[in-house]
């Protein structure tokens, strides 16, 4: 990522009823100088190589193919796993569904994966149950009712690792 991309992680917990939900409004950042590095560490690499995917692991090129590792992960009753190359970008039409007890994992690796809701959708809408991880993925230009990038309603734990969001907006 450039030098100047923000990283922010906000952690919550969500209760057993429909007024537990989330919600982040009005969020301000500051300008801070972070730490230089410790002078006997070598400088990290900009973009690590494509890591192996794990067993059970299904790549992703499109909102279809997470739909489809679902759906095989619904009547296989396991988790659903999926892996986004970096540097990919999916546009949505129309937002992924997840509803169930399940985990969906949706990742990419080193520089991350774009999905974009081209102003128009939210990417994922949650609930019935499933929970959701979500790694080094750049959500932009999400739009919903409920939810710019992701709606949860009745979901199950959510979790992100080098998440950001970009010109997601919920109108309600």
């Amino acid at each position: 990522l450039p030098a100047s991309t923000i990283k922010v992680r906000f952690n919550g917990e969500t209760g057993p009823s429909y007024r537990s939900d989330m919600a982040l409004d009005d969020v301000s950042l500051s300008r801070f100088a972070p730490p230089s590095p410790p002078p006997s560490l070598p400088p990290s690499p900009l973009s690590p190589p494509l890591p192996p995917l794990v067993p059970g692991e299904a790549l992703a090129h499109t909102p279809q193919d997470i739909r489809d590792e679902i759906n095989s992960a619904t009547a296989e009753k396991r988790n659903a796993i999926v892996f986004i190359p970096p540097g990919a970008r999916l546009a949505f039409s129309s937002n992924v569904a997840c509803s169930g007890d399940m985990l969906l994992s949706v990742r990419s690796s080193g520089e991350g994966a774009t999905l974009d809701g081209k102003k128009s959708s939210n990417m994922f809408d949650i609930s019935g149950g499933c929970s959701l991880y979500l790694e080094a993925l750049h959500f932009v230009d999400g739009r919903g009712a409920y939810g710019g990038a992701v709606f949860a309603y009745g979901a199950g734990d959510i979790a992100t690792k080098d998440v950001s969001f970009t010109g997601c907006e919920a109108s309600e």
